[in-house]
């Protein structure tokens, strides 16, 4: 009985010695659980890659020590819910302060007019977190390496800019070098597409060697809907030229689906079948049954030596290089020349591979309670100095002019280069992505067919080109909603100021933004009431 209460006792003091302990790390040793500060802000994405979270977090914890009395949270939510996500919180009132956002996201189009609110006003002005660097003095926008030219071009309301963005990207075939030399007996990476078709049968013949199949292409449906998006649109630059009437060297979704809908071009003409053909030659390239998998099966394959070659996006180059246990390169993806004996004669020339645009885009949420807290925190992230932390740690390129980039984040970003057409595909906008992926077993197998596969894409395809320019239509008369109230409201500060010139000038462009809209809206009506029925 002594021995048990000696050993009871010896308990209790341990307890007691090692709850001392832990209250006198608590206070004395160790950071508060929680920092309290005044302010608080949310910044949600769907780049939940390894890298760019990394990158954001590092450029939140300088900006907490530039700015104790504010505390940025980072939101990560995967891409396949992102939609519903922003949808549901912007609906219910609960949406973060600052969201990433795209142009493509299907069924999110009257977001940015209704919840978001434009830079405009302080793009024009110097970033103040650029004193003292090469960008000190220079309007923010100016400091973007292409001024935000994307995010002018998508406005959803015209003359206004809507987000600032983090960095630029472009397409890349990544290669494992290892298993190249493992194929081809060489590590001399392919130039063209005929190098290419050499290594497709290399690859066949190595598969059978080893007694496990193996792929030039890890395939997914993502990975194989970018790759032959890719090939097909860049492979109709002559049509795309003929089509340009506007000589603006490119298109936008609507004029496309506009060209279509008149009849300007159609699957069945031989330009269009060509492309087609070129597209059964890479679905061939794939694991049979590509279009049921994810896209983190086709990174998978990848990985673990099935497939030579993944077709993505440069912002799979930071998750790839810190898995792959070989040598992992980012490659221009090998394209036909004029001579290739499928599409060579309906092509221009080479296709520009790496539009250097800049992306990532983060939006301000409207009704954000901190809204200046907010903006001078992406004023910090798009600064000199926010964008090379964000760079640094996420090995993604940079948005901001002038900030350096080690060799291997360079090699993401292509050269200007080649024609910037891309032509006509088969992703017109609306649903016409899904109208594709439901025909695409007519590219290859026992049902391989590419008249039967033209044949079925113009049947269906007018539908969802118009269902595009409805999309487009009710996006444009969102945008003119609620700027009358606005132009009459400055109109009235003029009236008792009329001195002011920066009322003045945010008058005047929101005047010029409207008209814009209105003459967009009414000639996208026009066009659905010209092509009714077709």
């Amino acid at each position: 009985m002594k021995a048990r209460g000696s050993r009871r006792l010896t308990g209790l003091l341990l307890l007691a010695a090692v709850y001392a302990l832990a209250i006198y790390w608590v206070f004395t040793r160790s950071a508060p659980v929680a920092e309290e500060r005044e302010v608080t802000i949310r910044v949600a994405h769907w780049q939940i890659e390894l890298g760019p979270p990394d990158g954001i977090e590092a450029a939140i914890k300088r900006y907490e020590e530039l700015n104790p009395r504010v505390r940025v949270k980072q939101v990560l939510v995967p891409s396949g819910v992102y939609r519903q996500w922003l949808r549901a919180n912007f609906a219910g009132d609960n949406a973060p302060d600052i969201v990433e956002y795209g142009v493509w996201l299907a069924g999110l189009s009257d977001l940015p007019v209704r919840y978001f609110e434009p830079l405009t006003n302080e793009l024009l002005e110097p970033n103040p977190y650029n004193r003292g660097t090469p960008l000190e003095g220079e309007a923010w926008l100016k400091t973007f390496a292409d001024e935000l030219l994307e995010q002018r071009l998508n406005s959803p309301e015209p003359g206004q800019y809507y987000a600032v963005t983090l960095t630029r990207l472009s397409q890349r075939l990544f290669c494992n070098r290892k298993l190249l030399r493992e194929i081809t007996g060489s590590d001399e990476l392919p130039e063209d597409f005929a190098a290419m078709r050499r290594i497709f049968a290399q690859t066949a013949e190595y598969g059978a060697r080893r007694g496990r199949p193996a792929f030039p292409f890890a395939g997914s449906r993502d990975n194989a809907m970018w790759l032959m998006a890719f090939y097909m649109g860049g492979t109709q630059n002559k049509l795309a030229q003929a089509l340009d009437h506007d000589g603006i060297l490119g298109f936008y979704p609507r004029q496309m689906q506009w060209s279509y809908l008149r009849g300007e071009w159609r699957y069945n003409q031989p330009e269009l079948k060509a492309g087609l053909a070129l597209l059964a030659e890479l679905s061939e390239q794939m694991r049979p049954g590509y279009m049921q998998a994810l896209r983190d099966e086709a990174v998978r394959q990848f990985l673990q030596g099935d497939a030579l070659f993944l077709f993505a996006g440069a912002w799979e180059a930071t998750s790839l290089r810190r898995l792959a246990d070989f040598p992992v390169d980012a490659l221009r993806c090998p394209q036909p020349t004029v001579d290739d004996p499928v599409v060579g004669e309906h092509m221009l020339g080479r296709f520009a591979d790496g539009s250097n645009t800049t992306s990532f885009g983060f939006y301000l949420n409207k009704h954000t309670p901190h809204r200046q807290a907010a903006i001078d925190f992406l004023r910090f992230l798009t600064s000199y100095e926010g964008n090379k932390l964000f760079t640094d740690h996420s090995g993604w390129p940079p948005a901001v002019r002038e900030v350096p980039m080690t060799p291997e984040v360079a090699a993401l970003l292509s050269p200007d280069d080649g024609y910037a057409y891309n032509g006509p595909s088969f992703n017109l906008g609306g649903s016409s992505g899904n109208i594709f992926a439901r025909n695409v077993h007519l590219l290859s197998g026992p049902e391989a067919n590419i008249d039967r596969l033209a044949e079925v894409l113009d049947r269906d395809m007018p539908a969802a080109a118009r269902e595009g320019l409805q999309i487009e239509e009710r996006a444009a008369r969102w945008a003119m909603l609620p700027q009358d109230a606005r132009i009459i409201g400055l109109g009235g500060m003029l009236a008792a100021e009329p001195d002011d010139a920066a009322t003045r000038l945010r008058q005047e462009r929101l005047e010029a933004a409207q008209n814009l809209s209105e003459a967009r809206a009414l000639l996208l009506a026009r066009q659905l009431e010209m092509t009714a029925g077709r």
